[in-house]
């Protein structure tokens, strides 16, 4: 009986660790609506001072899977929390996570960053801004 419930608790856990990750995501309907745009970054929550990367993931519309190929038509900039300063992303596919897209990034400032992602899917224009979750300091988590 122990096993069963540690089971279960063990693979409540992951679900939920697993959601709270997707949740930090955006998504949005591009391209005419033919296409779930999610965005977020790899590594949530999201801290200052530490490697990260985008973590853009495209579907169509309706569909549970994600469409790889699609990184020559996508173009990226990240914009940080003063809302002026902004970086080119040069965008890659996720290595072993097909229909994913990233690039890397170590954020420096604390505060909430957009990312904006144009360019054409399938023929279609789109250019969308998203906003991020805040980025903390990772001296929050320092200890002693």
């Amino acid at each position: 009986m122990n096993r069963l419930f540690a089971a279960r608790l063990a693979a409540t856990l992951i679900l939920l660790a697993a959601s709270a990750s997707a949740l930090a995501h955006n998504s949005k309907m591009v391209a005419d609506g033919r296409f779930r745009m999610s965005v977020g970054f790899v590594e949530e929550p999201i801290h200052t001072e530490e490697r990260n990367g985008l973590d853009l993931a495209i579907r169509r519309a309706g569909d549970k899977e994600t469409v790889p190929g699609l990184e020559a038509g996508l173009n990226a900039e990240i914009v940080a929390p003063d809302g002026t300063t902004r970086r080119p992303l040069p965008i890659r596919p996720r290595y072993q996570h097909p229909g994913r897209y990233t690039a890397d990034i170590v954020l420096t400032q604390p505060g909430i960053y957009r990312v904006r992602v144009w360019g054409t899917l399938e023929d279609t224009a789109f250019d969308e801004t998203f906003e991020l979750n805040e980025a903390r300091p990772l001296s929050e988590l320092r200890f002693p």
